[in-house]
């Protein structure tokens, strides 16, 4: 009889947090130049466009950045010249944004954004 409880306890267990896995998939992890940035957005903004301009100095060709942003788990929207990554959990959604103008196939200006909306 006791064999039986913890038999239907670990299945209901196991269905339990399955449920909870796929009703509330963890948040995923923000790319390796968005981590460990500041509390205060202003501040965080400021040191995200440093870390963005060392990480991608130009010259630079769109292809490479569109690359290398995909590999960091940006999605990369080219024929809007900008990646994004976003992460929402409560209370806020944040959002992670680069955008490039293109001159014959190559970077001519890079721009970023980080921020946030709370409630």
């Amino acid at each position: 009889m006791l064999r039986k409880l913890l038999i239907w306890g670990a299945l209901l267990a196991l269905i339990f947090i399955g449920g909870n896995l796929f009703l509330f998939p963890p948040l995923p992890n923000p790319p390796e130049i968005a981590k460990g940035l500041p509390s205060d957005f202003s501040e965080a903004d400021e040191e995200f466009n440093r870390r963005v301009l060392a990480a991608f100095p130009m010259p630079l060709t769109v292809e490479e950045l569109t690359d290398r942003l995909s590999e960091q788990g940006f999605k990369v929207y080219a024929e809007n010249n900008y990646g994004n990554f976003e992460q929402s959990g409560f209370p806020c959604t944040l959002i992670w944004r680069i955008h490039w103008e293109e001159v014959d196939g190559a970077v001519s200006e890079m721009t970023s954004k980080y921020g946030g909306i709370c409630l």
